[in-house]
């Protein structure tokens, strides 16, 4: 039996946990900076592909940012 392969409870909590944090910050973000419109494109992909959609919704807000300070210099 190879331990290794098993899933402990602290694991499957971590990522939830996890999991919760990265949406709840992308669309706390996304409220504050998109239009409504816009808000409500990024909650659906975020709600509908949690993971992936809040990760690429704060991705894109952290490189928005550095590329509207690179054109402000």
């Amino acid at each position: 039996m190879i331990p290794s392969l098993f899933i402990s409870p602290f694991q499957i909590i971590t990522f939830l946990a996890l999991l919760l944090i990265t949406v709840v910050s992308a669309l706390v973000l996304a409220s504050k900076n998109e239009t409504r419109f816009h808000f409500l494109i990024w909650a659906g992909v975020i709600l509908f592909f949690p993971f992936i959609g809040a990760i690429s919704y704060l991705i894109k807000h952290f490189t928005s940012k550095k590329i509207a300070e690179r054109g402000v210099s």
